[in-house]
């Protein structure tokens, strides 16, 4: 099972991840997502705003990976893993209010990202498997 650190927690909770998907015949699309929280040790959750092709994508193929990096640091992580998406209950519920109180709209889902590898992102070790 993989687990993220202090430093990736404090990372991640920065709000400046990437998310990347990928379409059921591996169409990639990536972008920001400036709601990405941790859960827990293992767990990664953000509100999907749009609707749009991550959406879609995580519809179809719920395979996801979500990067983030410190450019001052050089360093980073990328956290591959399943996505589930809840369009109801309690999670949903957080980040509705969160965008509300944001004046932005109810988001289509709320994402949780069991993670099931972490690769390094740093200069030093690009692309090693963390765990």
């Amino acid at each position: 099972m993989a687990v993220l650190t202090e430093d990736m927690k404090k990372l991640v909770n920065s709000g400046k991840c990437l998310v990347a998907t990928a379409s059921k015949d591996g169409q990639p699309n990536i972008g920001p997502k400036g709601s990405v929280t941790v859960i827990d040790d293992s767990t990664l959750a953000f509100g999907e705003m749009t609707g749009k092709q991550s959406y879609s994508n995580l519809q179809e193929n719920p395979k996801i990976a979500v990067a983030v990096v410190d450019h001052e640091k050089f360093s980073g992580y990328r956290f591959v893993g399943t996505a589930q998406l809840e369009t109801s209950g309690d999670l949903y519920d957080v980040f509705a209010q969160k965008f509300a109180e944001m004046k932005l709209p109810s988001p289509a889902a709320a994402v949780k990202v069991k993670i099931e590898a972490i690769y390094d992102l740093s200069a030093k070790s690009p692309g090693s498997k963390l765990s």
